[in-house]
């Protein structure tokens, strides 16, 4: 466990976790993006055994708040159900699928360049977001309703990137602000969803031996701190700069993952 850890390592992975745990407190999304890029980029982790890691650092990080959100009724109970009967078989087939096959490297190959296509994905999701004209207030009642074939749809593909890449919930705020759930409870709707199958995904990797513990655990213990603050300083600041300032790390990461790649 963490004691398989140096203190040079233990102290690498609480500001890693601190760092990332900052830029999430700060915008409010990029945790699965930000935390696969520390796994795989600084701690040198192969890319299955980043993701069972992120998973399970994600779930960590974001359990408390999902325990809030439910509590202060800032969830869509039917947008979960919705999105998550669809998800949680799609999540466990391809987790299980891609830890049954991690010891093939040109699978492994394969898989990097799935995670690279993900957070470039996320960084398009996060800028169309950041662009996007913010909707009218909703009155209580005018709340649009997921149909069920949307519903499906959303789940299988996000249930699968998830499962895939540990990345998600980038992709799916912009996706739930666009089909007209209202910011505040798309948080925490996400958020939600995010806890549900990141821990799914790393039962599923974990199982297979593909999920480093001791750093998930030591990295969300330093994200306590690090989303704090973050959120703190949010307060401060206005909405467009702080998605700015998330796209600016996310993109640049991916540039040297890139480049890393090429």
């Amino acid at each position: 466990m963490v004691f398989d850890l140096t203190i040079s390592q233990i102290l690498l992975r609480l500001v890693l976790g601190a760092v990332i745990g900052f830029s999430v407190g700060l915008t409010g999304v990029g945790g699965g993006v930000l935390g696969l890029q520390a796994t795989t980029l600084v701690l040198g982790l192969d890319p299955v055994r980043a993701v069972g890691t992120t998973s399970l650092y994600l779930f960590f990080t974001n359990i408390a708040s999902t325990f809030h959100h439910i509590r202060i009724h800032n969830v869509s109970h039917h947008t979960i159900r919705a999105i998550l009967v669809a998800a949680v078989p799609a999540n466990y087939l391809v987790s299980r699928w891609i830890s049954t096959n991690s010891e093939s490297a040109g699978f492994k190959n394969g898989l990097e360049l799935l995670i690279l296509i993900a957070v470039f994905l996320a960084v398009g999701a996060m800028a169309l977001n950041a662009l996007r004209r913010e909707p009218e207030p909703q009155t209580i009642g005018t709340q649009k309703v997921l149909g069920v074939v949307p519903g499906l749809i959303i789940g299988l593909l996000f249930g699968a990137l998830v499962g895939a890449t540990s990345v998600g919930g980038v992709v799916l705020v912009p996706t739930l602000l666009l089909l007209g759930l209202p910011a505040h409870r798309t948080v925490g709707t996400t958020t939600t969803i995010i806890t549900v199958l990141t821990l799914l995904t790393a039962i599923t990797y974990g199982a297979g031996g593909e999920s480093d513990i001791p750093t998930a655990l030591t990295m969300a213990g330093g994200a306590l701190f690090g989303v704090r603050l973050g959120s703190r300083l949010a307060v401060g600041l206005p909405e467009a700069i702080l998605k700015k300032i998330m796209i600016g790390i996310v993109a640049a990461v991916a540039l040297i993952m890139l480049m890393r790649r090429f």
